[in-house]
């Protein structure tokens, strides 16, 4: 072989041997980037949950910071069920917390929150966790709509919303000429009820738990005008990155479980705010009397 062909053969080795090197360097690189977030749980054997603080979902202590709350204590009973950690990682509310999911800085809304549409465009919902009525609250004094909601279509009146929240969807369905006193999404807790209390809405949709936490600050403030016609049945559900089914599907099984002990009712009778004001799920079967 001549001496030209002999470094001809070195130097194509040396080419394949770099790009060889620079392929698998990175695959690597990529395989460690799309790790998902299911695969990093597993991996990690840690939790990550994104969280928001609103009594009796999760309430943190002012004194120490340590969580607590039905949303809190349910988690961590399918964590320890799935030999998982929870960290608890970020406080969300309602503007961020689909950005952070998606985004990876944590790996779950681990406090149940309202589904709809808009959202499942973004994320994955879990099965429900339990129901609550969302109902129409007036101030503690104005008896206009009592039992009449057909009085609040009416461009005179003025609905307090949360942006992006089912709130706005069912304003604009069922009341479409009254017109919108529209809150962000990061809006603290209580921030309708302070709108209508203020005289600057005249009614607000809230579950019945939420409102019995103002009240304790702010008794006869708010009023349900038709405590028997809630304006809709709302479901509480977890929620995952889009595409995350398998830590979906755990979480999925973890409730059912929890569910099927019996254990999401002791959790509701614990932190409910009046009894039955958060609504059980009922059973898919029906056991036959011996």
């Amino acid at each position: 072989m001549k001496l030209s062909q002999i470094f001809a053969v070195i130097a194509l080795s040396f080419i394949v041997a770099f790009v060889t090197t620079k392929f698998v360097g990175s695959n690597k690189t990529t395989a460690t980037l799309q790790e998902t977030a299911y695969e990093r749980v597993m991996r990690t054997g840690v939790l990550r949950c994104g969280y928001y603080v609103f009594s009796p979902m999760t309430i943190r202590d002012p004194n120490t910071g340590k969580l607590s709350g039905l949303g809190v204590d349910m988690i961590e009973s399918i964590a320890k069920s799935a030999s998982l950690k929870v960290e608890w990682t970020e406080e969300i509310d309602f503007g961020n917390w689909v950005p952070g999911i998606k985004v990876g800085r944590f790996d779950a809304l681990c406090t149940g929150t309202w589904p709809e549409a808009s959202l499942a465009r973004e994320v994955t919902f879990t099965r429900p966790t339990f129901y609550a009525g969302i109902n129409v609250y007036a101030r503690g004094d104005d008896h206009r709509f009592d039992n009449n909601l057909d009085a609040i279509n009416d461009p005179k009146i003025t609905i307090a919303v949360i942006e992006g929240t089912p709130q706005t969807d069912l304003a604009t369905t069922y009341f479409p000429k009254a017109k919108l006193l529209r809150l962000p999404q990061n809006s603290p807790g209580g921030a309708q009820a302070e709108n209508v209390a203020t005289k600057k809405a005249d009614v607000l949709f809230w579950d019945e738990n939420g409102v019995l936490e103002y009240l304790k600050n702010n008794p006869n403030g708010l009023r349900n005008v038709a405590p028997n016609r809630p304006v809709k049945v709302q479901p509480f559900e977890l929620a995952v990155n889009h595409g995350e089914y398998k830590l979906r599907d755990l979480l999925d099984v973890g409730l059912q479980s929890i569910e099927d002990s019996g254990y999401t009712n002791i959790l509701l009778d614990k932190w409910e705010r009046a009894p039955g004001s958060f609504y059980r799920m009922s059973k898919p079967y029906v056991t036959t009397p011996q």
